[in-house]
């Protein structure tokens, strides 16, 4: 496959995001307000990959952007880096959500993981990042199924020519403020995997 321009890059992962906005692979997009394909430069040699969106990510279309998301700019900028500097997607790419308008935030099932797993390959193919951090079980389990994040997070795992870095989900730290101190290391991990 012939190596795309930057702009035939930006072009493409433009189309691809209007792809997933219209999917109706599977029930969630009957009760999302809108799916969060993602966002970042085609340039970025990193891509965080988290759960699903929540509620502020659903009604911006945005991923990130809640509280969970305010503590990953600042685990970022600890170690040098913004979201111009990353792409930031997600497994499921649509709200998963129980209970009644608005509903609560709940773990994708094994399906609508299914569902969305072409949308996140396409991504991978046309990024092709250096590294996936992923944040959160979820993410860890698409990626190294059978891998317990309690035993990984904060390793770099080779798997061909990219390098996968567990970390728990930024979400953690804001019900386990004994967390932070653990998150903030795992991100120094990851600024020497990039240094090195």
């Amino acid at each position: 496959m012939p190596r795309r321009t930057k702009s035939a890059k930006t072009g493409a992962l433009a189309q691809l995001h209007d792809r997933i906005r219209v999917c109706d692979r599977c029930p969630l997009h009957r009760t999302r307000t809108q799916a969060v394909p993602g966002a970042g430069p085609v340039s970025a040699r990193i891509m965080l990959v988290g759960e699903a969106p929540g509620r502020r990510e659903d009604l911006s279309g945005q991923p990130f952007v809640g509280a969970a998301g305010k503590f990953l700019d600042e685990l970022l900028a600890s170690i040098g880096l913004s979201r111009a500097d990353v792409y930031i997607t997600n497994v499921v790419k649509s709200r998963p959500v129980s209970g009644p308008p608005p509903g609560r935030n709940r773990t994708p099932a094994p399906a609508e993981i299914a569902a969305c797993a072409p949308w996140l390959e396409e991504q991978l193919r046309l990024l092709r990042p250096k590294v996936i951090v992923t944040l959160g079980r979820i993410a860890l389990e698409y990626f190294l199924p059978g891998r317990k994040i309690a035993d990984v997070h904060g390793r770099s795992i080779a798997r061909g020519r990219v390098t996968i870095l567990p970390l728990y989900h930024p979400a953690m730290a804001l019900y386990r403020r004994d967390w932070v101190r653990m998150l903030r290391k795992d991100f120094r991990g990851l600024r020497r995997f990039l240094d090195g």
